[in-house]
């Protein structure tokens, strides 16, 4: 079973506009968020975003990151080449 899982947070019925800069990351990867590799997305959240970064918060952390992903293409580019690795 192949589920197709977006990293998309929500506050109630809102979606979190904090989540929408790694949906495209992943996207560009190539890559569909699955329970079978959910774990290893995850431990490239906590490696280079923050250790503090969580599913349920718009975190400092995760914000400034989108902000660098947008401004800075070779750390988009490091973070799209974590997550293919992590999925190898």
């Amino acid at each position: 079973m192949n589920l197709t899982l977006k990293i998309t947070r929500f506050r109630g019925d809102v979606p979190m506009g904090c989540w929408k800069w790694f949906n495209g990351v992943l996207q560009e990867a190539g890559v569909t968020v699955t329970p079978q590799n959910r774990a290893k997305i995850d431990q490239v959240i906590h490696k280079h975003i923050g250790e503090h970064s969580s599913y349920e918060h718009c975190s400092a952390e995760w914000t400034a990151m989108g902000k660098k992903v947008k401004m800075d293409e070779k750390e988009k580019k490091k973070i799209i080449e974590a997550v293919k690795a992590a999925i190898k």
